[in-house]
């Protein structure tokens, strides 16, 4: 059985917003040989409906999709399952699974905290050449 996984985001007109999802979707299609496809609620292709129907396509018989949220609104609590359950009425003979959003995760807080620190480094590099700059 082909396995595929979907990451679904909202989408964005900002350009480049979407970037880093492709970027991990990229890493885990490398790390896990699945296929992994991304779509979007909105604003962007491929659809939801698009992206499920490229696994197919590909020959996926399980999909897991992934919301690519990171907090429970009313997207992942509400519109995701409903939009997800009319597509699996169009393809019964494929499973189609609703996973966990991002949520909470400890690793999470790796995260944040690099951040912190990018800024904080960014912050004194910033001030050093303002600092040298000034006294020359």
């Amino acid at each position: 059985m082909k396995k595929a996984i979907l990451l679904l985001g909202h989408g964005s007109q900002a350009v480049g917003a979407n970037q880093a999802m492709y970027r991990v979707t990229e890493l885990i299609r490398q790390q896990t040989g699945y296929i992994v496809e991304v779509g979007f609620m909105a604003l962007n292709s491929p659809s939801i409906e698009d992206a499920v129907a490229n696994c197919i396509v590909q020959g996926a018989h399980k999909i897991v999709v992934i919301p690519y949220f990171l907090h429970l609104g009313v997207h992942v609590q509400r519109d995701l399952p409903r939009r997800l359950a009319e597509i699996k009425r169009q393809y019964p003979d494929v499973e189609i699974m609703m996973g966990k959003h991002l949520g909470f995760h400890p690793k999470l807080v790796e995260v944040v905290l690099d951040r912190i620190n990018e800024s904080e480094e960014q912050e004194e590099k910033y001030y050093a050449h303002t600092t040298y700059a000034a006294g020359h």
